[in-house]
């Protein structure tokens, strides 16, 4: 179980610090701009690495 919590913290981790850094609560944010990050970030490590296998 431990580990899926850090692998949690770990897929959660680029919301979090942009959250950290603009001053947001968790819950002020209500998951949007979090997600909203996360998927940016994710979905490029995700794209470049895709190209790097494919190309």
């Amino acid at each position: 179980m431990r580990f899926l919590e850090m692998l949690l913290d770990v897929f959660l981790f680029p919301g979090n610090l942009m959250l950290r850094k603009c001053g947001i609560s968790v819950e002020e944010d209500g998951g949007l701009f979090r997600s909203f990050i996360n998927m940016c970030v994710w979905g490029a490590v995700s794209l470049a690495l895709a190209m790097y296998i494919l190309l």
